[in-house]
């Protein structure tokens, strides 16, 4: 579809929350690699305002948003995602999705079967690999091997306050929240997880430890309900030495143009590491968290 890029990629905005206001709609809208053609939403009012913030058309059909765009940006809860998703997919659209991909595993599985048997490029925003430190991280980690363990913790206020302490956040908590981010940074780190032991409250605070393939073992402390300010740290240790990754030190002058670029090398047929695939291994993780904690 864009394997050269003549001119941005046109996409199209689904969902009008804090995310899309604050993030997904500026930074595809300032372009130059992408530009937004239009937004839907289910809350319509919501929909104008984001619009009329970037500039853009509203649209009250989503088929006709469909219509005015070669990708879509979708940002709405999870429940939500799937439907949309696969619907966008059939219409041969490339995705940028959010995470989780759905409320549950069978939601996600939906989304990855629609994208590939579409044969349409998905993007995950899993944030972190979007930063350029996450690129020293993984090398660093790789010098450091053979790897023998990690840590690593998610904590924030996000629950206590503010534009994200609302709806499913609140009733599913932390764990679908910032677990595909936390657990994410672990495997780049330490190779994939096969298995992991977790207690807590989600809506507190919640513990695990995961056992990865390559047979190292790390611990994972997820929070969005402390009075702190918002800290992402994972650290790996090997034979070699030890890598460190702090979610802090995002490049904000370089992290948009990052996710831009992903976008649209993903719908050029580029399998990007913050794939379908990997948001759909991601929620099977934090199902079978989420079944402990219960």
């Amino acid at each position: 579809m864009f394997a050269a890029m003549t001119a941005p990629l046109s996409v199209g905005l689904i969902g009008a929350g804090p995310w899309p206001r604050m993030v997904t709609g500026p930074v595809l809208a300032a372009g130059p690699e992408t530009t937004v053609t239009g937004v839907w939403s289910r809350t319509s009012a919501r929909a104008a305002e984001l619009a009329e913030q970037l500039g853009v058309a509203v649209f009250d059909d989503v088929d006709a948003l469909f219509d005015s765009c070669d990708a879509v940006a979708i940002a709405v809860a999870p429940e939500a995602q799937p439907e949309l998703a696969v619907r966008a997919a059939r219409n041969g659209k490339a995705l940028l999705l959010e995470k989780p991909l759905a409320g549950d595993v069978a939601g996600a599985r939906a989304i990855a079967r629609a994208a590939h048997d579409a044969g349409v490029g998905a993007l995950v925003m899993l944030s972190n690999r979007f930063n350029p430190g996450f690129d020293d991280f993984v090398a660093a980690a790789e010098k450091a091997a053979p790897l023998s363990g990690g840590r690593g913790c998610f904590f924030s206020g996000a629950f206590l306050g503010g534009p994200f302490a609302y709806g499913w956040r609140l009733e599913r908590g932390a764990v679908l929240d910032i677990g595909p981010h936390l657990l994410d940074l672990l495997e780049a780190g330490l190779g994939e997880i096969t298995d992991v032991r977790a207690s807590g409250d989600p809506l507190g605070w919640v513990s695990a430890i995961c056992t990865h393939a390559s047979g190292a073992t790390s611990s994972a402390a997820m929070c969005c309900a402390a009075a702190v300010e918002s800290k992402t740290e994972v650290e790996v240790f090997g034979r070699e030495g030890a890598a460190l990754y702090d979610g802090r030190q995002i490049d904000y002058a370089v992290w948009p143009a990052r996710l831009r670029q992903a976008l649209v090398s993903v719908a050029g047929g580029v399998v990007h590491a913050a794939s379908v695939d990997r948001a759909l291994h991601l929620q099977e993780l934090i199902e079978q968290i989420e079944a402990q904690l219960r």
